[in-house]
């Protein structure tokens, strides 16, 4: 058995703890968190000096926080990981081996998922390591991608663009929906769509919409409907970008 420990209560550290503890191969050592929490399956510590013996030690803190929470670790040369998809693994103390455990997903607490679908990128300085880190991804039945720094704030930047700023759309169509009473519900199959066709169709291929068909009247008309000037303007650069694409 695996024997891993936790630090960090977040999103991604909440599900990483379901994840272990899903596994009949991992011992969850410990989970450590500085709130105050209780787990059916795991030690919670909030004092980082108990800390126990383990294979692998996983920080789940936002990026400024863990050269700061990494210092603070009293045991050397153990293997020393941190999730961010932004943040070389350098960040931690060199007093400890160290790495990259990078699942990307979006995570909120209170979402079940599919962790069998979510894709690890791993890095080390060590190839003895790195073989670990692919050893507990087959573990936890999760595929891996060996990814190196340059490569994950490649991957980081798509996915702030494919998840974030998309959902950001989704959520100003959701306002725009409900300023003329109408329910955000009769967009959701269409949403549904758009996500599933790049299942099957490159996105570039199945492009639809007036941008697509470079029709004006309707781009001017939808741009006159918006109040907001923001928005206007977002929506002018989106179909600007998407005819400069299609007019050659």
């Amino acid at each position: 058995m695996l024997k891993v420990i936790v630090l960090g209560s977040g999103n991604v550290g909440s599900h990483l703890v379901n994840l272990f503890n899903n596994s009949s191969q991992i011992d969850l050592v410990q989970w450590y968190s500085r709130s105050q929490i209780t787990h059916k399956k795991t030690e919670v510590i909030n004092n980082i000096d108990l800390l126990k013996e383990a294979d692998i030690y996983i920080l789940c803190v936002s990026d400024n926080a863990i050269k700061e929470l990494s210092d603070k670790l009293t045991f050397k040369n153990k293997l020393v990981v941190h999730t961010s998809g932004s943040t070389p693994f350098q960040e931690i103390s060199k007093q400890n081996k160290r790495g990259v455990f990078y699942p990307l997903q979006t995570f909120s607490k209170t979402k079940e998922l599919d962790y069998t679908r979510i894709p690890i990128c791993v890095e080390s300085e060590n190839k003895e390591d790195l073989e670990f880190l692919k050893k507990l991804c087959d573990k936890i039945n999760c595929k891996y991608y060996e990814i190196d720094f340059e490569q994950r704030k490649t991957l980081h930047l798509a996915a702030v663009i494919s998840n974030n700023f998309t959902n950001y759309l989704f959520g100003l169509s959701k306002k725009i929906m409900l300023d003329k009473n109408l329910d955000f519900e009769i967009l959701k199959p269409l949403i549904n769509e758009t996500v599933n066709k790049i299942h099957k169709l490159d996105p570039i291929e199945s492009q639809t919409g007036p941008a697509r068909r470079n029709d004006q009247n309707i781009i001017d008309m939808h741009v006159k409907m918006l109040e907001n000037k923001e928005h206007r303007n977002l929506y002018k650069i989106f179909s600007q970008m998407i005819k400069n694409i299609y007019d050659n």
